[in-house]
């Protein structure tokens, strides 16, 4: 019997294995070749061209999907598109248009006959955690120079390198004003379309969030208004990994309420790829020039598993041709993977990343260990039959919780990674086998409970074994008889028909929060009387240099007939603290004491819809949880 590792016939493409830097490879003609334009690429290209040159006026984008999905690399295609008629990256760009785009279509004429020689003033940046207005300037200094390499630059270039002088030694003294100011003024000056592309626009959405901050949300909102203004001619491109309202899960409604405005500014292209798409992505990424060998008992192995997943797990829409690209992944990885990266992948850590990175139990990792053995076939001379290694749901497993760690700290699910975290470690003494099954069950879990891919027992038996053999399968089943009768580890649905790894509750807190809300119906100055009492206040001050122990009562009102009727609750208080709750200010004149005659002190609150939130959420997370 002889073996060969996998990663003697397969690799990932070079193209993948570097990921797109928009200001690196700006107009890099070896960063275009080969990029692929996918059903949503193409529909988002024809939409902007749309804006562009039809009659249709949306001049605001933010392209939104998670990492790996093509937006950094799509936005390069553009910019390199929008270069100069001579560049060899416009003209990659181009006859990567001409084979999506139709050669008679409108969008495509217009790219031909309706575009200016020198190309767009393009002003293209990657986004810090730092100002918006500090990123602008970075995109269009570096814009101006390209633009103006070989003719004579006007004045307000001067003011650009004077700015990125000021970044360079960390003293700005240009402001979000200043800025749009330039940007009008280079409107009038360029003679073409200005386009502005921020990469990764989350981190400077994640510096006003810590800021607490609204002027650089404002400044987007400026930057969208302006675009709209005829003559302007500036389009404005935002990548994100989420929307803008989920860049500020910490806020309070009334803010994530602001910021949703905000987006509704902007035409939002998803750039979230189907499986299928996202399946013929993972087989491009693969490069198979070294594997012809391999080719027919790939190609084999795909069919047989098309015909039993379509059999026992109800898969009826594989394709055959796409699991054979995506080879060695085992068939419920290459369609169980993009879910998983969606839904638990930091963005540093996607599809791709998994695909390209030499990280433990990664893809790279999985080609160097993973051999090929041939094994004799009886009463026959020559070589035998392959036995096809495949990486299976344990080692996505395997891989996800090693990579991601205490990253996962902030994504949804935490709770049910955690648990099967800690049913998986404490289950390393029971075998290999045992362990692997529960990583398959736990994977399966956290993907869905009731889909296609949830837990049953065929499809964890097949996700099991490299070949859908009798026998192996047979192994599995026992295995699992195991875990769930004699260990108790597992438990079985019956009514949904699932094997689960963990018993955590499906309860949608943030749901009953928002259902408790809508029938809370008490103004803020009982909601907080009930939920949050005041005590005394000790005047500490006057006590320590007088000896003297006052103190006052404190108590919430927002009603100018509760102020003027306020009697203090105790006869030893020395007077009264009244926090006032309306936006409206009480009437005149304000008592200076109260109605049994003791000090009356008033202090208006600020922020009353936050705190109305705040408290709302409170009283309601109380009354889930009593």
């Amino acid at each position: 019997m002889s073996s060969q590792r996998l990663v003697d016939f397969l690799s990932v493409n070079r193209r993948y294995a570097r990921s797109i830097n928009l200001e690196r490879d700006f107009d890099a003609p070896e960063a275009v070749e080969g990029y692929i334009l996918t059903d949503r690429a193409v529909d988002a290209l024809r939409r902007i061209l749309a804006s562009m040159f039809g009659r249709k006026r949306t001049t605001a984008w933010t392209l939104t999907g998670v990492y790996g999905t093509g937006k950094s690399a799509f936005a390069h295609f553009l910019t390199s598109l929008f270069g100069p008629v001579e560049s060899p990256a416009r003209q990659l760009a181009l006859d990567i248009a001409r084979n999506s785009l139709q050669l008679d279509s409108p969008e495509y004429e217009a790219l031909q006959k309706k575009f200016p020689k020198q190309g767009l003033f393009r002003a293209v940046a990657t986004a810090q955690r730092e100002p918006l207005r500090h990123t602008l300037v970075r995109a269009l200094y570096k814009a101006a120079d390209d633009f103006w390499a070989k003719r004579r630059v006007p004045e307000v270039v001067r003011q650009l390198n004077e700015w990125e002088g000021e970044l360079a030694f960390g003293k700005t003294s240009f402001s979000d004003r200043d800025i749009l100011n330039v940007i009008k003024q280079l409107a009038e000056v360029v003679d073409t379309d200005i386009i502005l592309v921020i990469d990764e626009l989350g981190k400077s959405l994640e510096h006003a969030t810590q800021n607490q901050g609204t002027a650089d949300l404002y400044l987007l909102q400026q930057l969208a208004e302006l675009s709209r203004k005829k003559g302007t001619r500036l389009y404005i491109f935002g990548l994100l990994h989420q929307s803008f309202a989920d860049y500020g899960q910490r806020l309070a409604a009334v803010e994530k309420n602001e910021w949703a405005k905000i987006q509704g500014r902007f035409e939002d292209i998803p750039f979230t790829e189907s499986s299928q798409q996202m399946l013929r992505l993972m087989g491009q990424a693969i490069n198979r020039s070294q594997a012809e060998t391999l080719t027919f008992p790939v190609r084999q192995l795909t069919k047989d598993w098309c015909a039993v997943l379509s059999e026992k797990a109800n898969l009826t829409e594989l394709s055959p041709k796409l699991l054979e690209a995506t080879y060695p992944l085992h068939p419920l990885a290459a369609m169980v993977l993009p879910e998983l990266c969606i839904r638990y992948a930091q963005n540093d850590r996607s599809l791709f990343t998994f695909l390209t990175s030499a990280e433990p139990h990664a893809f790279q990792s999985f080609l160097e260990a993973a051999e090929i053995e041939e094994i004799p076939i009886p009463n026959v001379d020559g070589p035998g039959v392959r036995a096809l290694p495949t990486l299976k749901l344990h080692h996505l497993y395997d891989y996800f919780v090693e990579s991601l760690g205490a990253g996962m700290g902030s994504r949804p699910g935490l709770q049910r990674w955690l648990e099967i975290q800690t049913l998986v470690s404490d289950a390393q003494h029971r075998g290999a086998d045992t362990v692997a099954l529960l990583k398959t069950i736990g994977l399966l879990n956290l993907v869905t409970s009731t889909g296609l891919f949830r837990a049953t027992r065929p499809l964890v038996k097949l996700a099991l074994v490299d070949q859908p053999d009798p026998a192996a399968l047979e192994h599995w089943e026992e295995q699992i008889n195991v875990v769930t009768h004699q260990q108790g580890i597992v438990t079985y649905r019956r009514a949904v028909d699932e094997l689960r790894l963990w018993e955590g509750s499906d309860f949608d807190v943030e749901g009953a929060i928002a259902q408790y809300i809508a029938k809370d119906t008490l103004p803020l100055a009982d909601l907080l009387t009930e939920t949050y009492p005041l005590k005394p206040m000790v005047a500490q001050r006057h006590s320590y240099r007088t000896g003297t122990l006052r103190y006052f009562e404190r108590h919430y009102l927002a009603t100018s007939g509760a102020l003027e009727t306020l009697v203090c609750t105790q006869a030893t208080c020395d007077g009264a603290v009244v926090y006032w709750l309306s936006e409206m200010a009480p009437s005149s004149p304000l008592p200076a004491q109260t109605v049994d005659g003791k000090p009356l002190v008033v202090i208006a609150a600020a922020n009353l819809p936050l705190l109305a939130i705040r408290a709302q959420e409170y009283r309601a997370l109380c009354q889930i949880y009593s």
